[in-house]
């Protein structure tokens, strides 16, 4: 059976809660190495660790899984901090 894992990604300030925000990965490991596909892990789905308090909140994005089309992330992910 395959593994499975949540890895932490990056930390990022997200203005809509105020706070630094863990950008999260689950991972998922195949049980034997698959030589052909080139990658140890498999992406199933992304999160934010605050997720649940933003769409409590009525505040979603991709990363809370309800809002694909909004990336409060997108210009400031890739810069170091």
């Amino acid at each position: 059976m395959a593994a499975r894992e949540w890895v932490t990604t990056q930390t990022i300030y997200c203005d809509r809660v105020g706070e630094d925000v863990f950008l999260l990965e689950e991972r998922i490991y195949p049980d034997d190495v698959l030589p052909d596909v080139g990658a140890p892990y498999h992406v199933n789905q992304k999160k934010c660790s605050h997720w649940l308090d933003c769409n409590l909140a009525g505040n979603p994005c991709c990363w809370s899984g309800i809002n694909p089309g909004y990336d409060p992330f997108k210009d400031t992910r890739d810069q170091p901090r």
